[in-house]
């Protein structure tokens, strides 16, 4: 093992043996002395749990908002992005498998701590700091450090997560979380159950909402991949719940599958498959529904619901405000388009 300095863990318990119960997230890992739990970033050493990505990075860059993807928050900016290793979920077909499935422990990672973190945001002009690339919540500790700092010095914090997390840890991170981009893997426990290996549909779907309710802008993505998730009664559902649940104005980003991982064997998902989903996701009532990952420079322009006014204009991550005030409103006629500027 490499020398690291440790940050002990929250949102643990302490048990008899040297066994801590670790609570971040619905796993519940239970954990013995000397190994790590089920996300390979919390490791309980002589009963103590100690959060093993605080301040170690695999990843930092610059980015456009919208490679989040985030469409209705700050659209045109760039956002500081930072990945740790390790993630509670384990999906076959993880696009970043290299770091999500790795330990924390691992060397060549980064020392950042959460001043760094606020420098490096500055020196590259961005507006916002990005928890991404691996599943972030697993990191909360350095999230909840980092996102004050964020606040204090003016910038906003973007969480891209597969939001699988204990009530109460969620709780108290949402005050400092901007907005959301959550990958919704898919509309069945069924599909986490086999695919990502744990059944936390139900966790999810209740976590967007408590986020949603607090007034933290929510995006949902969804990665469509042939003969697992892209049934069109699934599509319709999700779609469906999001109305339901939520707002018309909620935008939903639908992806593009490619073999990855342990799914190489699968196609690519075919692009009629995520236009179609598009369509109906509209049909239900979705007002902004947008693509993702499509093999030509797809055009995911938004426009005004009321007058048609072309708010801003996308082609790929080439991004042209146009009609939309700084308010958030349409410039031509006033509506209200729900977009965080």
């Amino acid at each position: 093992m490499i020398h690291l300095m440790l940050f002990e863990a929250e949102h643990y318990e302490k048990k008899e043996g040297n066994f801590v119960h670790c609570l971040l997230c619905p796993r519940n890992c239970v954990i013995q002395s000397g190994n790590l739990g089920n996300c390979k970033a919390r490791k309980n050493i002589d009963g103590t749990l100690y959060a093993l990505g605080y301040n170690r990075f695999t990843s930092v860059h610059d980015d456009p908002i919208e490679k989040k993807p985030v469409y209705h928050y700050k659209p045109g900016s760039t956002t500081m992005s930072f990945g740790t290793a390790g993630c509670n979920l384990h999906c076959a077909h993880c696009q970043n498998w290299s770091i999500s499935q790795i330990s924390a422990e691992s060397n060549n990672l980064i020392t950042i701590t959460p001043q760094n973190a606020i420098e490096i945001t500055g020196k590259n002009n961005c507006e916002t700091i990005a928890y991404t690339y691996n599943e972030p919540l697993i990191n909360w500790e350095w999230i909840r450090d980092t996102g004050k700092l964020a606040h204090e010095h003016g910038y906003g914090n973007i969480l891209v997560s597969n939001g699988l997390i204990n009530k109460k840890p969620l709780e108290e991170i949402i005050p400092i979380i901007d907005a959301v981009n959550i990958d919704i893997k898919a509309f069945t426990e069924d599909f986490y159950k086999e695919v990502t290996t744990f059944p936390g549909l139900k966790h999810i779907k209740r976590n967007v909402i408590r986020m949603w309710e607090e007034g933290i802008h929510v995006e949902l993505t969804m990665l469509l991949i042939p003969t697992y998730n892209d049934n069109p009664s699934e599509i319709e559902a999700f779609s469906k719940w999001v109305l339901e649940s939520m707002n018309s104005k909620v935008p939903v980003h639908f992806s593009r599958f490619y073999p990855h991982y342990k799914m190489q064997h699968v196609p690519p998902t075919p692009v009629e498959t995520i236009l179609n989903a598009r369509k109906i996701a509209e049909a239900a009532g979705l007002k902004y529904v947008y693509t993702g990952n499509l093999p030509y420079s797809e055009i995911n322009t938004t426009y005004c619901q009321n007058c048609e006014a072309t708010l801003v204009e996308r082609v790929h991550y080439n991004v042209k405000i146009q009609e939309l005030g700084k308010d958030g409103n349409c410039r031509k006629c006033g509506e209200h388009s729900d977009f965080r500027l």
